[in-house]
């Protein structure tokens, strides 16, 4: 996988994303109560001109350490989109099927 690293003048803490079948996802955990944290995930589709489209958000479980809400975000991108292809090569064959 590609990394990338986006950060903004100390106002954002550094997110790290990577490349995963032609997308770009990137996962963070947002603080809760009780030292505890919320995965977050994002999917980012590349445009042709260089920008990126957000086209997925998901909001996790409840983790006891950043580190483990860091890492399910990232599962929850590549389930997402692992499923997104899945479905994408299902279809022509129930369109065949209904044919």
């Amino acid at each position: 996988m590609k990394e990338y690293s986006f950060l903004n003048s100390g106002f954002v803490p550094a997110l790290t994303a990577y490349e995963y079948k032609g997308y770009v996802i990137a996962a963070w955990a947002r603080p809760e109560l009780m030292n505890r944290s919320t995965s977050i995930a994002i999917v980012y589709r590349p445009h042709p001109l260089g920008s990126l489209i957000q086209v997925k958000r998901i909001v996790g479980d409840l983790f006891e350490s950043k580190e483990q809400a860091e890492q399910h975000g990232i599962k929850m991108c590549k389930v997402w989109i692992d499923n997104l292809s899945k479905l994408s090569t299902e279809q022509p064959q129930r369109n065949k099927a209904t044919a």
